[in-house]
């Protein structure tokens, strides 16, 4: 078991923005990564504010998805495929392996990979780190300090950055990513949610793994070109 966190250590992590660059056209936002355990959460000690998505995950000892055979993770074949098709490209199956590995959430890339909420969990409903997170009881007590934090936190990111286009993703977190543009009217575009100010287009949609999602990424690239 790992020693419990002291606070400047949990304030490291809640400060964790994501993967890419703040300076990116494209910000994908999800609710919350999978995953976690005592081991992963302290090896993201060693985060910087926003990390290179293969640099980060070789901190984490997970290499399978920028080294050798390079496997395709599901969430990131949806935002892959969503950047090459912006950017001109083919989507096809080599292309996507090789953008990710390469320019997904790249420091030399133009992808924002980023979360609502900064600690990864095995499941939403899921806490587990009552021994090296005591600060937090329970997943409800972490939510409900963290949520208002990060939503501001991100609000401030997205005013400065003003990326081109925000990609928020699982349609049961859409009231949450509502939240970060609050002076957005958002309307209703087939199955997915539309807002624009004079500088960001804002898409929210299904999670980009789940099935219906299935032959609906051009869609989500013709309304970030088309105004909605």
């Amino acid at each position: 078991m790992n020693t419990a966190l002291i606070d400047s250590e949990l304030e490291h992590l809640l400060n964790f923005v994501g993967y890419g660059t703040l300076s990116a056209n494209v910000w994908f936002l999800g609710m919350e990564e999978a995953g976690g355990g005592e081991e992963n959460i302290c090896s993201r000690l060693n985060f910087r504010q926003v990390e290179d998505c293969a640099d980060a995950h070789r901190i984490l000892g997970i290499t399978k998805h920028h080294l050798g055979k390079r496997v395709i993770q599901r969430t990131w074949w949806g935002m892959c495929y969503i950047m090459l098709r912006l950017e001109g490209k083919e989507p096809d199956t080599e292309s996507i392996r090789n953008y990710q590995a390469d320019y997904l959430g790249r420091f030399q890339g133009s992808s924002l990979l980023c979360e609502l909420m900064p600690i990864p969990k095995p499941s939403i409903s899921q806490w587990g780190y009552e021994e090296l997170i005591p600060q937090f009881a329970s997943s409800d007590e972490y939510y409900r300090v963290v949520m208002p934090r990060r939503v501001g936190y991100l609000q401030q990111l997205l005013s400065e950055h003003r990326p081109k286009i925000v990609i928020g993703y699982g349609k049961r977190y859409w009231k949450n990513y509502k939240k970060l543009f609050g002076n957005l009217e958002f309307s209703k575009s087939g199955q997915f949610l539309v807002a624009r100010d004079r500088s960001t287009a804002v898409v929210l949609t299904d999670h980009l793994a789940a099935r219906t999602m299935n032959g609906k990424f051009d869609d989500v690239v013709a309304l970030v070109k088309n105004g909605g």
